[in-house]
């Protein structure tokens, strides 16, 4: 497959587990949100490393992810207090659902690019920092929320 293709292919995934992110946010039980969401996120990154031929360990992908979005108790305090707008009942359900499942969907947008890029410029999971990746990968948030919202009027 040329690399374009793999390109275009790994721009589909990304917005496949981009919009199954997104339905994280309405799981009522807070925390559970957060380990689907993590899920999610490994999920993808395994795809990108398959769709590229890059050999790959769980424990390395966790450990890289983890790396690049933040330490988890971190992610979950910030997924967390989001989370907690569900126990509000009624209105605090739905609008905690909306609010944790964007900052989630955004946050696999901008892990699925930052991992993309690397790739495409020929990096690999052992040459991968994510600690300067963190810039781009919070450029790519903001960027995830709009496209995000574009998406849904899409569908």
């Amino acid at each position: 497959m040329p690399k374009k293709n793999y390109s275009i292919k790994a721009s589909q995934l990304i917005k496949e587990h981009t919009m199954y992110s997104l339905g994280s946010g309405f799981i009522p039980v807070i925390g559970l949100d957060i380990m689907a969401n993590t899920a999610v996120q490994m999920e993808l990154t395994r795809k990108l490393c398959q769709l590229y031929h890059l050999k790959y360990e769980e424990a390395q992908l966790r450990s890289l992810l983890n790396a690049l979005i933040g330490s988890t108790a971190a992610r979950i305090y910030a997924m967390g207090t989001k989370s907690l707008l569900k126990l509000i009942p009624g209105v605090g359900t739905m609008v905690g659902g909306v609010v944790v499942g964007l900052y989630a969907a955004a946050s696999t947008y901008a892990s699925g690019e930052v991992f993309k890029m690397h790739i495409e410029k020929g990096g690999t999971l052992n040459d991968f920092d994510a600690k300067a990746m963190q810039k781009y990968y919070k450029i790519k948030i903001e960027e995830g929320m709009k496209i995000i919202e574009k998406w849904k009027k899409e569908r």
